[in-house]
C-alpha cells in the first residue's frame, strides 16, 4: 500500500485549500492562450478541469486512500500538462500534489513522488525553453514545501500520540483508583469481619455455657459467665473502634495491645502469659501494627482452643528493618474447645502479613505451637 493513513482533513484545511483553488482558477482563467478553441487553449482547460477537480477532491475525500492516491497523480498530472502548454501557474497543481502527498503518503513515498514531479517539471520547462531561474523557483519551491508538510506533518502526528497517551494515562489513572477502592473496600470488609467473628463466636460460646448453667440450676456460676459475655461485648465494641482506627491511619500503641490479650488469657484461663518486648517500640505503619495485632490475637485463639491453659510466651522484637511477633505455648493443657473460631485463622493471616510485605509461619514446637510473624518496619 502506498497511502499510509486514511486521509480526514480538518475541515478549516479543507477550506483553505478550496479557497486557494477558487484564487488560482481565477488567475489561469484571466491567462488563458488565444485564440480560444484552438489546441492549446483545450489543452490548458482540460488540465484546469482535471487538476481542479482532483485537488478539491483530495480536500473533500474522507477516509478513501484510494481516491487520494488517484487525485494526486491526477493533480500532478495536470500540472505537467498544464505547464508544457505553457500555462505558467500551471505548477501549482504539482505543489498541492507534494502536499497531499506528504500528508497522506509514508514518506519515503512521498518524497520520491515529489522528487520525480520536480523533474518531470523541470524537463517540461526545459523544453518549453523556460529560463533557468523559473526552472529552480518551481522545482526548488516544490522541494521546500514538500518539507514544510513533512514538518507540519510530524508536528500533528506528535501533538496525535501526546494526546493518545494523555487518555491512555488517564484511563491508567482511573483503572488504578478505582482498583485501590476494590482493595480499600476489601481491606475495610476484612477488618469488620475479623472483628466481629472473633467477637461474636466467643460470646457465643459463653451465653451457651450460661444456658447451659441455668438448665442445671446453677445460677452462681451462670452469672459469672453472663458477667464475663458482657466483658466480651465490651471488648468487642473496643475492637471494632481500634480497628477503625487503624483504618484511618492512626496509629496502634501495639506493645500495649499485646499486653491486653496476654492478661486476658491469664484471667480467662488462669495460666501463665509472658510478654517481653525486645528493642526500642517504635511508630509502624498502621497495617503492620494491625497485621501484628491481630497475629497475637489469632495466636491466642488458637491456643484458647486446641490447648486452653498451657503457658503462652510473646515476644515482640523491634529489630533492625522489621518487627517480628512470635506466639508460643507449651506445657500441660485442658481438653480441646469447639465452637470457639475468630474467622480468619492462620490463612488469612498469612495473606495478611503477605499484603503488607511481611510473612508468617507456624509450626509445632516441642509439646506446643508456635507463629512467627515477621513485617517490614
Amino acid at each position: 500500500m502506498l497511502i499510509a493513513r486514511d486521509v480526514a482533513f480538518p475541515r478549516w484545511q479543507r477550506t483553505r485549500s478550496l479557497i486557494v483553488l477558487l484564487v488560482l482558477t481565477v488567475g489561469m482563467a484571466q491567462t488563458l492562450p488565444t485564440p480560444v478553441l484552438s489546441g492549446r487553449w483545450l489543452v490548458v482547460v482540460v488540465s484546469m478541469i482535471v487538476g481542479g477537480g482532483a485537488w478539491a477532491s483530495s480536500a473533500l475525500v474522507r477516509h478513501n486512500s484510494r481516491a487520494v492516491a488517484a487525485c494526486i497523480a491526477l493533480c500532478g498530472a495536470a500540472g505537467l500538462v498544464a505547464s508544457g502548454a505553457g500555462q505558467n501557474l500551471g505548477p501549482c497543481y504539482l505543489l498541492v500534489a507534494a502536499v497531499v502527498a506528504v500528508n497522506t503518503m509514508r514518506f519515503p513515498v512521498a518524497a520520491a513522488v515529489a522528487v520525480a514531479q520536480a523533474a518531470g517539471l523541470a524537463i517540461v520547462l526545459g523544453v518549453r525553453h523556460a529560463g533557468a531561474e523559473v526552472i529552480l523557483i518551481w522545482t526548488a519551491g516544490q522541494l521546500l514545501l514538500m518539507l514544510v508538510a513533512l514538518v507540519r506533518r510530524q508536528r500533528d502526528e506528535r501533538t496525535e500520540q501526546d494526546r493518545l497517551l494523555a487518555a491512555e494515562t488517564q484511563l491508567a489513572r482511573q483503572e488504578q483508583a478505582r482498583s485501590e477502592a476494590l482493595a480499600e473496600r476489601a481491606r475495610v470488609a476484612r477488618e469488620i469481619h475479623d472483628v466481629l467473628a472473633h467477637s461474636l463466636s466467643a460470646l457465643s460460646v459463653q451465653l451457651e455455657t450460661a444456658a447451659a448453667l441455668l438448665e442445671r440450676e446453677r445460677p452462681a456460676d451462670a452469672a459469672v459467665i453472663v458477667d464475663r459475655a458482657g466483658r466480651l461485648a465490651r471488648d468487642g465494641l473496643t475492637e471494632t473502634r481500634r480497628a477503625v482506627s487503624a483504618l484511618r491511619g492512626d496509629e496502634l500503641p501495639l506493645p500495649e495491645l499485646v499486653s491486653e490479650l496476654a492478661d486476658g488469657y491469664r484471667t480467662d484461663l488462669g495460666a501463665e502469659a509472658a510478654v517481653t518486648v525486645r528493642g526500642e517500640p517504635r511508630a509502624v505503619a498502621p497495617e503492620t501494627g494491625l497485621a501484628l495485632y491481630r497475629s497475637a490475637q489469632e495466636s491466642l485463639t488458637n491456643v484458647r482452643k486446641h490447648a486452653p491453659g498451657s503457658a503462652v510466651a510473646i515476644v515482640l522484637d523491634y529489630a533492625d528493618g522489621e518487627v517480628r511477633l512470635t506466639v508460643a505455648n507449651h506445657g500441660a493443657h485442658g481438653p480441646s474447645l469447639t465452637g470457639l473460631s475468630s474467622g480468619y485463622g492462620l490463612t488469612g493471616l498469612r495473606e495478611r502479613a503477605e499484603l503488607g510485605g511481611g510473612s508468617m509461619t507456624a509450626a509445632p514446637d516441642g509439646d506446643g505451637w508456635r507463629v512467627d510473624v515477621r513485617m517490614p518496619g
